[in-house]
């Protein structure tokens, strides 16, 4: 078994420098391919040079955050309110106004026995107007006048200082999404040379339990880390991915960078 072993780490040391000569080959092709699509190749290409940078999409996210929407409109709302409260005293002045015209006409006509005939006209216009002014000013109101306006103040204050701390929060979110993404990418470059010396591993494993080089366990082994090796690409690009996905949600625009990962 000791045998067995050795074999295995000479046949190792014969892979490892095609491991090398392929790795450095893999970009030639990779390059090749990629002038005929606008995609990204996230096994290749590195993703902070095809995003916008990190402070363009710091500044997309305070854009478009829907919750900072919302401080600016309760902000604007206080604003309107204080406005409100400072007029107050206002609602205790009423103006009154009335006016009335008459207008009377009336024709009279006479005649005698002697034929005679007069006729006697008369008109009548009365016009009058009643203006008032009625003030009431009540104590509370102008007591609490200052408090109001304090308050509603206090509540912009409030507003205010809750859209900062969002915007502080969203800033550590896209910074740690931002890095994230580029530590995932570097686990898929990762685990995709995984792959690949896994898969020239289980070819040679296979070539040599055919010759009766290597034992059936040995075997078993080497295609045991292979699958391994498949299930953490697999899952290394799933996370890739969300985090780009994640990461376009809160700047609240599209990349279009990544179409589908192979």
């Amino acid at each position: 078994m000791l045998g067995k072993n050795v074999t295995i780490l000479k046949q190792s040391k014969r892979i490892y420098p095609l491991l090398v000569i392929l790795f450095s080959l893999l970009p030639l092709f990779s390059l090749g391919q990629h002038k005929d699509t606008v995609y990204f190749n996230p096994l290749i290409e590195d993703i902070t040079q095809r995003i916008p940078p990190l402070d363009d999409l710091i500044d997309s996210a305070i854009v478009h955050a829907p919750m900072l929407k919302y401080y600016n409109a309760d902000i604007a709302e206080w604003r309107y309110k204080v406005k409100t409260a400072s007029r107050t005293w206002m609602r205790n002045f009423y103006i009154d106004a009335s006016v009335e015209n008459d207008f009377w006409n009336a024709n009279t006509s006479n005649t005698s026995n002697l034929g005679d005939n007069s006729t006697i006209y008369s008109n009548q216009n009365n016009y009058r107007g009643l203006y008032g002014l009625h003030v009431a000013l009540p104590m509370e109101d102008l007591w609490d006048r200052k408090n109001q306006v304090k308050t509603a103040t206090k509540e912009i204050e409030k507003s205010m200082a809750q859209k900062e701390n969002q915007i502080l929060e969203l800033r550590q979110n896209i910074i740690t999404q931002y890095n994230q993404l580029i530590v995932n990418q570097r686990i898929l470059k990762n685990a995709n040379e995984s792959v690949i010396a896994g898969a020239m591993n289980k070819e040679m494993g296979d070539k040599e339990f055919i010759n009766g080089q290597t034992t059936l366990y040995e075997l078993a082994y080497i295609m045991e880390m292979y699958r391994i090796a498949v299930y953490n690409y697999e899952t290394s690009r799933n996370s890739f991915y969300n985090s780009y996905l994640i990461l376009q949600e809160l700047c609240g625009f599209k990349f279009n960078v990544i179409n589908k990962i192979e």
